[in-house]
């Protein structure tokens, strides 16, 4: 962590001595620092933390994964060792369960991808703005393409809150559906067991047994 906030430490200090160079008036350089490079920092941290904790869920995932079938597997007498390896199966299958859970209901890693995308256009945007390169070069100086820098700026970051609206709406979804198809099946489930069961066909035919003997005895005394 220390060496991610160190890079975010050299990025923010790196650009602001650029901003500070450009021949831009002052209120246009303070917001380049207030809107361009805050976001690009915000964006580093989201980036940092979300990958972060993607790694050690998936981690979690895959490792437990992988020992659980192999300690399922294991065939011990019924002593103390292997009533321990029970237990450590039970916590590693939960611990599984929870970090695929948590992972699909925050979506680090696909936030982490949202993040970094965005982080580096903003980089690549104000590199180019500063060598007056890309869509900057017909530009012969900066604060003529400072117009056409802020927009594009601008028009990325509309995008990526876009996208992250899209990944909520979708989140949301998934879990409707999810809670749906779990009350279709409750739902179910009541049915089935407040259904009366049918009475057997042997029990059926024993019950109509009297009544045919009873009718042949009345015809015999006719």
């Amino acid at each position: 962590m220390a060496k991610k906030d160190s890079y975010r430490k050299y990025l923010e200090t790196e650009f602001t001595e650029l901003v500070d160079a450009l021949e831009l008036p002052d209120l246009q350089k303070r917001f380049l620092k207030s809107r361009w490079l805050d976001q690009l920092l915000w964006l580093e941290g989201k980036a940092a933390r979300s990958s972060k904790w993607s790694t050690r869920l998936r981690l979690t995932s895959i490792v437990g994964g992988v020992l659980i079938p192999a300690l399922v597997s294991l065939n011990f007498n019924d002593n103390q060792f292997g009533i321990s390896v029970g237990w450590v199966t039970f916590v590693l299958s939960q611990m599984v369960a929870i970090s695929v859970a948590v992972e699909e209901y925050f979506h680090f890693g696909a936030k982490y991808t949202q993040y970094r995308a965005t982080a580096e256009y903003l980089k690549s945007e104000m590199w180019q703005f500063l060598q007056l390169s890309g869509p900057y070069q017909e530009y012969p100086t900066h604060a003529q393409g400072y117009s056409t820098f802020a927009f594009r700026v601008e028009k990325s970051i509309q995008q990526d809150v876009q996208n992250f609206m899209e990944l909520l709406q979708e989140s949301v979804q998934r879990e409707q559906k999810l809670v749906s198809s779990l009350s279709q099946a409750e739902s179910a489930s009541a049915t089935v067991s407040v259904s009366p069961p049918e009475a057997p066909l042997d029990s059926q035919q024993d019950r109509q047994k009297p009544t045919s003997a009873k009718g042949n005895t009345n015809v015999g005394g006719a």
